[in-house]
This record gives C-alpha cells, sequence and structure tokens, in this order.
C-alpha cells in the first residue's frame, strides 16, 4: 500500500465532529486520529501543521497519547498492536444514564472521593511513579466516536474505533513510529443493536451526517507510519515541541499561566469557554502528552483548584476498567456536552477522557441525555529497548 493511500485512509477515519460545526459551537470532544498529516514532508516522514486543530496524540502526538514521557504509572501490559482490541460495544454508553451518577457499586479498594482530594491523591502517586526507560516509550491507546445511523425504523447510534500504538524514540539514534488501524464498529447500546439487526445487521454501513462516509464492523489492515518528533505534539491548537513540554512549570498556579497564554478565544475543535478550555487542555496534559511526573502532578493539582470541577465517584471506562471521574461542564452547559477524566487513583494515571452528551441538540441532537459521545482510552505505557514491530 503506497503512502498516498495509507494517509487517505488515516483521513477518512477522521471523525467528522472534528470539523467545526456550522452552528458555530465549539466542540471538545476529541480526535480519533491524531496521525492524520497535513502532508508528508520532504523526507517522507508525516508533518502536522504548524497550527493543529486539536489533538490527540486523545498522541496530542500525532493521535491520544497520554502519560509522560519520562515517567508513567505503568500499566504493565505488553503492546501487543492496535488490533489486540476486543470488539464488544462500548458498555460505558447506556441508552439514558445521568452523567453525574457513578457506578452502583464500587470495587474492592475503592471508596469513592471527592474531586479534591481524587487530584490530590493522583498528583502524589504521579510523583511517586516509577521511572521508565529503554530506547522508546511505546503506548496503546484506543478511541471512539458516537455516529447516527439513519434506517427506515429511525435513527441509532454506531460507535466507530480506532487503535493507536505509539513507539516514541527517546534519542536521534531511532526513528519514531506510530500504527494505527481501524477496530470496526460495533452498536453503542442493546436498543442500537436491535435496530441494527433490524436493519439487516450491515457489515458496511452508509453514513450521511455530519461527514458522509462508510462504516465497517470488521477490522482493518494495520498500518505503520514514520513520524517527525519535531511536529508530533500540540498543547492547545499550536504545536509544541518537546522541549517546550519539558519546560512546562510544576507548580499549579505557573502552569495555569502559562497554559492560559495559549488561550486565544477558543473555537473550532476548542470550547470557547475560557475555564472549559483550561480544564480541556489539562485533561490533554494528563492523558496525550509526555510530560515529566512534576508537569503531571502540577496539572492534577491546578484542577483541584478550578471551580465546577466534580467528582462522579467510581466508574468503569469503555473496557471495563475502574476508576474515579471527575467531570466539568461551565455554567448552563454552552455546548451541550460534557468532559470526564477517569484516574486510576492507586498509581495516578490517566485512564480515560470521555464526552458525553447533557443537553442533547445540534450535531448530537439525536443521542440520549448520558450517552457517550467520544472518547480516549490509554491501554498500556512502558519503556522499551526492542525494535518497533513490522508490518506485511
Amino acid at each position: 500500500m503506497s503512502r498516498h493511500d495509507v494517509m487517505e485512509l488515516l483521513a477518512k477515519a477522521r471523525p467528522a465532529r472534528l470539523d467545526p460545526p456550522a452552528n458555530g459551537v465549539a466542540h471538545p470532544a476529541q480526535a480519533v486520529a491524531h496521525i492524520v498529516a497535513n502532508a508528508p514532508a520532504a523526507d517522507g516522514r508525516a508533518v502536522l501543521g504548524q497550527r493543529r486543530r486539536r489533538r490527540r496524540p486523545r498522541v496530542a502526538l500525532v493521535a491520544t497519547v497520554t502519560a509522560t514521557a519520562t515517567a508513567v504509572a505503568a500499566v504493565v501490559v505488553a503492546v501487543t498492536g492496535p488490533g489486540a482490541a476486543p470488539r464488544e460495544a462500548p458498555n460505558a454508553a447506556p441508552d439514558a444514564a445521568s452523567p453525574a451518577v457513578p457506578d452502583a457499586a464500587s470495587p474492592a479498594g475503592q471508596a469513592p472521593m471527592d474531586s479534591n482530594r481524587l487530584l490530590l491523591v493522583a498528583a502524589e502517586r504521579s510523583e511517586r511513579a516509577p521511572q521508565t526507560g529503554g530506547r522508546y516509550l511505546t503506548l496503546q491507546t484506543e478511541n471512539g466516536y458516537a455516529v447516527p445511523v439513519e434506517a427506515a425504523g429511525g435513527t441509532y447510534t454506531m460507535f466507530g474505533r480506532t487503535g493507536g500504538q505509539y513507539w516514541l524514540a527517546r534519542s536521534g539514534a531511532d526513528e519514531s513510529w506510530v500504527f494505527s488501524q481501524s477496530l470496526g464498529a460495533s452498536p453503542a447500546t442493546p436498543s442500537d443493536e436491535a435496530a441494527w439487526r433490524r436493519n439487516g445487521s450491515p457489515a458496511v454501513i452508509s453514513i450521511s451526517k455530519p461527514k458522509p462516509h462508510d462504516l465497517r464492523t470488521a477490522a482493518g489492515e494495520v498500518h505503520r507510519e514514520l513520524v517527525d518528533p519535531a511536529h508530533l505534539f500540540a498543547l492547545g491548537d499550536r504545536n509544541v515541541s518537546q522541549a517546550e513540554l519539558d519546560a512546562l512549570p510544576t507548580d499549579p498556579g505557573a502552569l495555569r499561566r502559562v497554559l492560559l497564554g495559549r488561550f486565544d478565544g477558543g473555537g473550532g475543535d476548542m470550547p470557547a469557554d475560557r475555564d472549559q478550555w483550561l480544564f480541556t487542555v489539562a485533561v490533554h496534559v494528563l492523558i496525550d502528552l509526555p510530560v515529566s511526573n512534576g508537569v503531571r502532578a502540577g496539572a492534577y493539582r491546578m484542577l483541584a483548584t478550578m471551580p465546577g470541577v466534580r467528582g462522579l465517584g467510581v466508574v468503569h471506562d469503555v473496557r471495563g476498567r475502574a476508576g474515579q471521574a471527575i467531570a466539568f461542564a461551565p455554567a448552563g452547559h454552552r455546548n451541550g456536552l460534557e468532559v470526564r477524566l477517569i484516574i486510576d487513583p492507586d498509581t495516578g494515571q490517566a485512564l480515560a477522557e470521555e464526552t458525553r452528551v447533557v443537553e442533547p441538540r445540534g450535531s448530537w441532537s439525536w443521542m440520549a441525555p448520558g450517552a457517550l459521545y467520544t472518547y480516549d482510552l490509554v491501554l498500556a505505557s512502558k519503556g522499551t529497548d526492542e525494535d518497533p514491530p513490522t508490518v506485511d
């Protein structure tokens, strides 16, 4: 497959929700394929635009990366490739559920915490996280986005899902690589599955809006792309180098000032509300960017000082992993969406970011209140001296 074919496939995988909405409402939702490049560089590496449309690593890197490059509370799971993800429907997308209601039963060892305590505990655990070594930082991620399917019996929801694996070189002696794979689409809820079956259980679904494309239920091929580390990262809607990430302050007040210094009114893919923008960028620091343990801890402590952040108690992400969640929505839910961050308090590791519908309207008017709109997962993170895998 040629480079042009690969980049065309990645461009098609880019969710329509990343396009600026016609009604001008800003999307705080995350990107699924951050590896979509504006154009190949002269040396053949993928290069992101000098002024990126927000995100994901969800790496902000090329797509959704979470964790620190120099220190991550590593989930010790072998990075087996994007195709390792299971294909069940997202179980965190109920037909109708309040986004503020935690799971009914808390797993053993996880007592619900208020947002302030959770964030301060996560900051402390982040500072204690072990350093990771090796030639590469490897990360395995998954992201998904809801799309409406128009059928004779009415509209139902499918989730498109993409897996990513990142091999980030820690020196100029090695090259950085990204692997991506469509994991196949699946119905969002049991009622959506029933509607899909009534529609003939199609393996290829034609989506008409918000952006026409075909959604396939089968997993796709794994694609491998060489990337230029000088253009991998974004903070807000602008590129940032690894050196700039390394220079971010660890003090929460100073970090707040540096981040807000990049705020220019939002819009497009970023929230226009200043506080929501700050929350969103802080979440990206935690779940997308290779920052130091100290910066991660500072971001948690900064969030603990923000008004409007609340704890949701113990929840499960779409893979069934238990964590504790915080959420933020501006007064009046200006865009009708709410962003959640799910944290493992035992390690300080950010597990997932979710966007849920609070007020169905506009681009997500077909969804039920509380429904999952987008998600980004960090499945594994570790250092290694191994070579990146090849793709046939």
